[in-house]
Formats: structure tokens, C-alpha cells, sequence
């Protein structure tokens, strides 16, 4: 019974095997009693060769993983170790052969196709030359390539004709779309610079014929074209100085408003509309002064309840400066001009030199001329001059001076910059308070002046009297801090608010000694020593 089974099985093998199933034959004949029969042998030994010879023609189609299948199946089914290893070894080699050449084209492709994308075409062009001819992929790429080119050139001539005709702005968002399919264009440089010239120069005529806005939107158009362009940090500087000047004004921050045209002037003096501007915020300014100053002012004061913030940018929301928090006294006073040059002497708190023009001279104190910050040293007569315009101080010499350890003979000077005239002459500037445009010269130890002054205030308009590094002139009484400012051609002093309502105004006549909140000081017309 078993017998008449297994021959069965063995004869449905060679029936497989004669019909060209070799996986079934296989599978049939290798099962453990067909294994141990004599007929069965000799079928496994026909399905091994037959499988040696079906491997090798899938390793001559680079079928390598069907390949090195049959080969192991050809080893199970009794074939010749040798031959099985040495075939298996063919195909191996091959096979990583082949595959790392695949990763190389892949790796190719990847390549070409991101310097496409991003519209290196040449780029991606030179490295598709590199692959087969008969490369599908590669020719896709190719043909992809060069209809992107087609298609950025295309739209390059568009944007010549929106040139022509005076579509400038159509003419930026076209070839910004034209740019990103071809960066690399012959074409791109050029028009991208006569785009941005034709945009500036329409931006620059609209800010000077007083158009702002359409300034800005000139600008807008060019989006990111032309950003490092000088021509158009300028236009977007002055136009953010307008954005912050025109916010100001919105607010009634009269003196930030003048502070940022000042600037705006500085850059553009040859707009007219900016220095009528400055002209009307300053006549503005000094009339609200006038009117607080004056009788209607008093006022104001008195209808104005305890608990109200005082000052016209407080009512309006905005930060108060120290000069537009001062309630001056309601008696009137006849203005008398004040000296340029004034010495504050504080008690405990020594010599200062307080210089109230825009413009300060420095030079060696032994002189028919003393410069207006006289120093004991070998400098010259006019040695330096430190300006102010705006809140910005520049410092100016016909010679070398040190400016932090490099040589300058002009430069805007920053908060804690150490400046070196000569061996003897040496001052740190300062800015100490935020609240005040007023800066401060402060000399080195080895630095000398008359009066034993050690720090000169480049005085505009108030200066802080008080203890702590944003005090302009230091006192070591002091209870809280002194506001020192000028009005109506007079000097007052007052104790800070705070934060709190604005104390008493006092007025502060030269030569005569003053006492408020603990701080005595006395200001008188600084002498000219030859």
C-alpha cells in the first residue's frame, strides 16, 4: 500500500519535472522517503542541474534575488557544492555590482533633479549627461528641464514688454516668478537691475514730492528684489522714520516727533517738505510751551484734577518725558539769556561743566582762545569737536584721534566709548538717562580741567541731579532725584515724580545757592580761563 503512494509521488515529481514545474518537482522531491529512494535520487539530481541552469539565466537577466534562490535550492537537491558555491559567488558580485551602480544613477538623478528645482538648469543639465542614453528617468529630467527653461525665457520676454509698457510693478511680480523657474538666466541680472532702478527711482520721487505712502508701496512691489541695494535701505530707512514721526504725531509726542524729522532731515536735507515739517512741529512745540508757561497753562493745572497724569503726552497715553512732566511756578519771569557755558557746583557732589550748544569744542586750556572744554595737556587750541544733531553726538578732528583703541579723525559716538585727544586727555562719553538726550564727557583720572571739573554735561534741555549712574551730575545727599531744565529762557529745578504728580518748580537765579530735597548746588556762568 505505501509502496504503490511513494511511487505515485516519485512519478508525479518526473512528471513535474518533464513538464517544466521544476518548484513543484522540487518540492515533491525533496520530501524525506523520496530523498531515500533510489529513483528519487536520481530525480533530485535532474531538478539540481535543471535549477543550475535556471539560475543561471536569471543572473544573465540580472534577476539576482530569483537567481541566488534556485541556486540554493539546486544545493538542497544534491547538486555539486562546488559548482552551487562558485555560482552563488558570480552572482553575488554581480548583484553588488549592479546595485551600487543603481545607487550611483539614483544618486545621479536625485542630484540633477534638486539643482533643477532650484533653477541651477545648467547645473542640472551637465549632470544628466552623465547618465545612458536610454535612461527613462534621465530623459524625463532632460525634458523637464528644458521646457522649465522655455518657460522661464518666455517669461522673461514678458516681462521686457511689461517694461515697455510702463507696467513696472506687473513687470517685478512677473519676473520674480520667471527668477525662481531660472535663477542662473542670462537675463535675470540685468532686468532685475532695471527693474529695481525703474521702482527706487519712483520710490525716492514720491518721498521727495512728499508721497510717503506711494513711496512705500514702490518698495512694496519690489518685494525681496533689490534688498541689499543701497538705494533702497536708504528709501526704507527715511520711510521708517516717517512711519515714526507720522505714529508721534498721531499720539501727540510732540518732542519724539521732532526728535525722529531731526533725524530725517539729517539724512535728507534737501527735501523741502521735510525741513517745513521740522519748522511746524517746532512751532507747534514752542507754542503748546508758550501756552502751558503762560497764564492758560495755570490753568489747565488747576482744572486738571490731582490724580490726572500732568503733561500733554501722559493725557494721551503716551510716555512722558522728563520736560513735558514740569509744572512750572504760576508767577511770570523775565526771560534773561543764559550763558553757553554754566559751572555746577554740587555740594557732595563736586565740579561740572555744563555747555548748552549744540556744538562743543575741546583743545588745551592754556590758549589766548580756550576752547570751550579746556584740558591742562599738549593738545592743540581746537583739538576736537564733539556735535549733537538730533540725540545722535559725533565727534569731529582735523587730526587722529582714538576712538576704543582705533585711530578716527570722525565717528558717532556710542554710550561708553572711551575716547584718547593726547597722553593727558582722555574722556569716557555717556549717555546716562534714557529720559535725557544730554550726554556726559567724563574725564580720566589723569585728565585736568579748571574748577576741578571732572565731568562736562553736553547739556539738551534738562539733565538729571541725583545719586546712581543716570544722574548727569552726582550728589551723594540726594533723597531722590532733581530734574535741572530750561524754560522760557530761565533754569528750574524740581524733584522727580516717580510715577507720582510732578512736585514744585523752583527757579534756579546764577550765583545763588538752592536747597531742594536735601541737594544744595549752586550755577554761575563758567569764565573762559587764558
Amino acid at each position: 500500500m505505501f509502496n504503490r503512494l511513494l511511487h505515485a509521488r516519485i512519478k508525479a515529481a518526473e512528471a513535474a519535472l518533464r513538464d517544466g514545474r521544476l518548484d513543484e518537482a522540487f518540492r515533491l522531491g525533496t520530501a524525506p522517503d523520496i530523498r531515500e529512494h533510489r529513483r528519487g535520487q536520481a530525480l533530485l539530481a535532474a531538478v539540481g542541474e535543471r535549477l543550475i541552469q535556471r539560475a543561471r539565466e536569471h543572473f544573465a537577466a540580472e534577476r539576482f534575488t530569483e537567481a541566488l534562490l534556485d541556486v540554493d535550492k539546486a544545493g538542497r537537491s544534491g547538486a555539486a557544492d562546488e559548482k552551487v558555491a562558485e555560482l552563488r559567488s558570480q552572482i553575488r558580485v554581480v548583484a553588488d555590482e549592479v546595485r551600487r551602480q543603481e545607487l550611483s544613477r539614483q544618486g545621479r538623478l536625485e542630484a540633477a533633479r534638486d539643482r533643477i528645482e532650484r533653477g541651477s538648469l545648467e547645473a542640472g543639465r551637465r549632470m544628466l549627461e552623465q547618465a545612458a542614453s536610454n535612461d527613462p528617468e534621465a530623459r524625463h529630467l532632460q525634458r523637464h528641464a528644458h521646457e522649465r527653461r522655455q518657460r522661464a525665457e518666455q517669461m522673461f520676454a514678458e516681462v521686457e514688454g511689461m517694461l515697455g509698457r510702463g507696467q513696472v510693478a506687473y513687470a517685478a511680480e512677473r519676473f520674480r516668478q520667471a527668477k525662481a523657474l531660472h535663477p542662473h538666466s542670462a537675463a535675470s541680472a540685468g532686468l532685475e537691475m532695471k527693474i529695481c532702478t525703474l521702482l527706487l527711482d519712483r520710490a525716492k520721487a514720491a518721498l521727495e514730492s512728499g508721497r510717503p505712502r506711494q513711496a512705500a508701496q514702490e518698495i512694496d512691489a519690489l518685494a525681496d528684489l533689490g534688498r541689499q541695494t543701497p538705494l533702497r535701505r536708504e528709501l526704507e530707512d527715511a520711510l521708517d522714520r516717517v512711519r515714526s514721526a507720522g505714529d508721534a504725531l498721531r499720539d501727540w509726542r510732540i518732542d519724539d516727533a521732532r526728535q525722529a524729522v531731526l533725524r530725517l532731515l539729517n539724512l535728507h536735507p534737501e527735501i523741502d517738505w521735510i525741513q517745513r515739517a521740522a519748522d511746524d512741529i517746532k512751532a507747534v512745540d514752542d507754542a503748546l510751551m508758550a501756552l502751558r508757561s503762560g497764564p492758560l497753562g495755570e490753568r489747565m493745572d488747576e482744572a486738571r484734577g490731582p490724580s490726572q497724569p500732568r503733561g500733554l503726552e501722559a493725557q494721551r497715553g503716551g510716555k512722558a518725558r522728563v520736560q513735558e512732566t514740569v509744572a512750572l511756578p504760576k508767577h511770570e519771569l523775565s526771560p534773561i539769556p543764559l550763558p553757553e557755558r554754566l559751572l555746577l557746583i554740587v555740594d557732595g557732589g563736586g565740579s561740572y561743566l555744563l555747555h548748552r550748544g549744540e556744538r562743543v569744542s575741546i583743545g588745551r586750556a592754556a590758549s589766548d582762545h580756550p576752547a570751550d572744554v579746556p584740558i591742562f595737556s599738549d593738545l592743540a587750541e581746537r583739538h576736537a569737536d564733539v556735535a549733537r544733531t538730533g540725540e545722535d553726538y559725533f565727534l569731529f578732528s582735523p587730526r587722529d584721534v582714538q576712538v576704543n583703541g582705533q585711530p578716527v579723525t570722525q565717528a558717532l559716538l556710542q554710550d561708553g566709548d572711551r575716547v584718547v585727544l593726547g597722553r593727558k586727555a582722555k574722556f569716557t562719553f555717556r549717555l546716562p538717562s534714557r529720559k535725557s538726550a544730554s550726554a556726559t564727557l567724563d574725564m580720566s583720572d589723569g585728565t585736568k580741567m579748571p574748577n576741578d571739573v571732572r565731568r562736562v554735561i553736553l547739556w539738551c534741555g534738562h539733565a538729571m541731579i541725583g545719586l546712581g549712574p543716570a544722574a548727569h551730575a552726582q550728589c551723594s545727599t540726594a533723597s531722590r532725584p532733581l530734574v535741572l531744565y530750561e524754560r522760557a529762557g530761565r533754569l528750574w529745578v524740581r524733584a522727580d515724580a516717580c510715577g507720582g504728580s510732578p512736585s514744585e518748580a523752583h527757579p534756579v537765579p546764577l550765583g545763588e545757592t538752592i536747597e531742594v530735597d536735601g541737594v544744595s548746588f549752586v550755577i554761575k556762568e563758567a569764565q573762559r580761563h587764558a
